[in-house]
């Protein structure tokens, strides 16, 4: 049973002090009597044990064997272990040893194997990291045998707060979790986690399952479920308790190693914890300035130069060619100019007729930092950007200390101060507002397009954000697209919040190399409001986040990779985790473009002219449903296609199909009650299809002509709500092809199988409607 009232916390809150007795200590270790404390506190079976202190007095000393003997008279044995924070491998050194008693045993047998332990762990100089001996209760069970032994941690990410974990426990964790390349555990998110998810997650996993369900080597379960979730919950709630954004001691880790499974019981026999002061730092920003910063009237600009295109007068001549700002609102500051490319120049910031929406700082580090301060401290602008880097990720800590010091002094004030995105940014383009990359525009156009209005691209990197514009210039044109940098203000979970308000907005793409301290559970907590709101986060995680500083050296680190934490945590928010760059850009395109697209299940009919592909994408369905064509759609194509052409489901029209057959057959495919989304192929390099630009000399095909095989697809799909994708499995002579189709908002694809998995993963995502 979980324990939460106020007897238990308070035993709790008691432990833990009394660990960091020291005012000076950070951080300390828990040793393993402690541990034991705190999983009974909190509903968690711990095997009983006995400290013998290394100045234990002769009375102490036989009141400690005495409880022993009391202890061992089931099995007539007890495990004897070292006592200490810092020992965390208590085998290597001859810390661990099983003692047998005959019936006869006495006190002085009990204290005779402690002092010879004691003799033995002098002599392996480890002497000074020893506090006592601990007995602990023999509890039998199956050692090394699948099933009968458990890892059972809970951890607090620095980033997502905290997490528990559940694996395959004793000597073997870390071989079955390089065996099973990480799949012999389960990471769950332990704030909200219920039973039911719990269960969930340990009867679906391949090897944990093991543990409650019957199989070939274990008749019964070995543990009824409920049992095992409701340690697991206890585990949750003891780390939620003990997060570093709740009162009291942060528990950083307690990691049980093994709990073993005994007469349908699970009983911690093993632990090592570590507690500390850290806490998460307060959000104080006001995000209602946003607004300011992505829709501006008015901006100035510092660091423009004079004498050549710098990124400061290039930032400054795309914000004169925006829209969004007024033309006689617009200024840059230099010290000798009294204009620049049109645009006039002051001395100072002093010199500003206005407090301005903006400002943005392309001048180096060091003047950055005071620039700043100078702005914050005349309540000069609401929002700005600062574009250099050379901060902490060039060795410069304090110079970024500085300005983030600087700008939470000002969140704290009253007017609660401007708010930054970066530095080492490349800034923001905010559709039909303004631009402040530092591109010309004839290298980074930003040609207009209708798609991506419902689109924000939030990323760490200002180069991804260009390659992506760049990929689809003129295809998909986003609402914004941040990028956010060093994080130094504004963070990525800041932007995620902010977009949840911009009803225009329903997909947020983001990549993230990292999150500062405790956003991460924020942007858990936005992505869940997302997921509720109908809105779709879409995240490319790059880089490790570290687990939390000092963490206990233990075999959760180990298991737990810090991609690991984060994949997890953001997939049970409901955000959707690309794996790599190019699925990450697939989902960008097919939720952008599919969006407001009816979902009522997961039935796909799928079509396609080439063999290969009808059976490459049946390994690539991750969830959509095949079934047989209905007698509608069958004698469509019996009428249509060629009298050798497979019918069933997916369809093989072969090369032989003409354009004029292959659009009627698609259109019976989406009519179909008994399809709910699908995939439609062609290889065009067949003479039977209309595809290819007008060259009369070569041919008679148009492709813009309204009888092509574009413009009838796009017809036949644009009439149609279901979600469809289509696959273009060809070289340049066919991007013309591709380009009508992307201009009209179909998702295509050069290849099926990642066609496929993109449906998959936008069905799997959004909640489907009633038929």
């Amino acid at each position: 049973m979980i324990r939460d009232d106020t007897m238990a916390t308070r035993d709790l809150d008691a432990i833990l002090n009394r660990v960091l007795l020291d005012d000076d200590a950070r951080s300390c270790r828990l040793n393993e009597h402690e541990v034991g404390e705190l999983l009974s506190l909190w509903g968690i079976t711990a095997a009983e044990t006995h400290v013998l202190a290394l100045e234990a007095d002769v009375a102490a000393r036989r009141c400690w064997s005495d409880r022993v003997l009391a202890m061992s008279s089931q099995h007539n044995r007890f495990v004897l272990k070292v006592l200490g924070r810092d020992i965390l491998h208590k085998s290597d050194i001859g810390g661990v040893q099983l003692i047998a008693l005959d019936s006869a045993a006495q006190a002085d047998d009990v204290l005779r194997h402690a002092d010879e332990m004691l003799t033995r762990l002098r002599s392996s100089g480890v002497a000074q990291d020893v506090e006592g001996l601990l007995a602990c209760e023999y509890v039998p069970h199956q050692a090394n045998t699948p099933g009968a032994e458990i890892l059972l941690s809970l951890r607090q990410d620095s980033a997502f707060g905290p997490i528990v974990i559940v694996g395959v426990g004793g000597v073997l964790t870390e071989w079955y979790g390089r065996a099973t390349a990480g799949n012999s555990r389960i990471i769950l998110p332990a704030r909200n986690l219920t039973s039911d998810v719990a269960a969930a997650a340990v009867m679906a996993h391949p090897v944990l399952s093991i543990l409650c369900s019957p199989s070939r080597l274990h008749r019964d379960p070995p543990i009824a479920p409920e049992r095992f979730v409701a340690a697991m919950m206890a585990m949750a709630n003891l780390a939620d308790r003990c997060a570093a954004d709740r009162p009291g001691p942060t528990l950083e880790e307690i990691e049980v190693n093994p709990a073993v499974i005994s007469n349908g019981r699970l009983v911690a026999i093993d632990g090592v914890g570590l507690v500390s002061r850290r806490t998460w730092p307060r959000t104080l920003r006001p995000l209602g300035r946003i607004d300011h910063l992505l829709a501006p009237r008015s901006a100035v600009v510092l660091g423009a130069s004079a004498k050549g295109a710098n990124p400061g007068r290039i930032i400054m001549n795309n914000l004169k060619r925006s829209p969004g700002i007024a033309t006689d609102r617009l200024y840059a500051i230099h010290p000798h100019q009294q204009e620049i490319d049109g645009v006039p120049c002051l001395r100072s910031l002093a010199d500003l007729p206005e407090k301005v929406d903006l400002v943005v700082v392309c001048i180096p580090a060091e003047g950055a930092r005071d620039a700043i301060a100078d702005i914050v401290a005349a309540d000069r602008a609401e929002s700005i950007i600062l574009i250099p880097g050379g901060f902490a990720e060039a060795g410069h800590g304090d110079l970024a200390q500085d300005i983030e010091t600087t700008l939470a002094a000002g969140h704290r004030r009253d007017g609660q101060g401007p708010v930054m995105v970066g530095g080492n940014c490349l800034g923001i383009v905010s559709r039909d507002q303004y631009n402040t990359f530092f591109l010309p525009d004839y290298k980074l156009p930003f040609t207009d397009a209708e798609a991506g209005r419902n689109l924000a691209v939030v990323s760490q990197s200002g180069a991804y954000l260009v390659t992506f514009a760049s990929n689809y210039d003129g295809l998909i044109h986003p609402r914004a697209s941040i990028s956010f940098g060093n994080q130094m203000d504004l963070t990525v979970s800041d932007f995620l919040e902010h977009f949840l308000t911009v009803d225009e907005v329903d997909v947020v793409a983001c990549y993230v190399e990292g999150f500062r301290e405790g956003d991460g559970a924020r942007f858990l907590d936005a992505a869940r409001r997302a997921r509720r709101e109908g809105k779709t986060v879409l995240i490319f995680k790059a880089g490790k986040t570290a687990l939390g500083a000092k963490a206990a050296a233990s075999h959760t680190a180990s298991l737990a990779g810090d991609y690991d934490v984060a994949r997890s945590c953001l997939e049970d928010a409901g955000a959707v985790v690309a794996q790599t760059l190019d699925e990450f850009e697939d989902l960008i395109k097919t939720f952008t473009l599919l969006k407001g697209r009816t979902s009522r299940g997961r039935r796909v009919g799928i079509m396609s002219n080439a063999g290969f592909e009808c059976s490459t994408v049946m390994d690539a369905l991750e969830g959509l449903e095949l079934k047989p064509f209905d007698q509608d759609v069958r004698a469509v194509l019996d009428e249509v296609l060629p009298p050798f052409a497979h019918k069933d489901n997916p369809c093989d029209a072969t090369p032989m199909a003409g354009t004029e057959a292959y659009s009627a057959a698609v259109e019976a495919i989406l009519a179909s009650d008994g399809v709910d989304c699908a995939i439609i192929s062609t290889v065009p390099v067949t003479p039977a299809l209309d595809n290819l630009p007008q060259n009369p000399g070569r041919h008679s095909e148009n492709l813009h002509g309204p009888g092509s095989q574009a413009n009838r697809f796009i017809r036949i799909i644009g009439a149609s709500t279901k979600p469809t994708v289509l696959v273009v499995d060809s070289g340049a002579l066919y991007d013309p092809l591709v380009t009508l189709f992307a201009q009209a908002g179909v998702p295509v694809f050069r290849k099926i199988d990642r066609a496929a998995r993109s449906l998959a993963c936008f069905l799997e995502a959004v909640e489907p409607s009633s038929p």
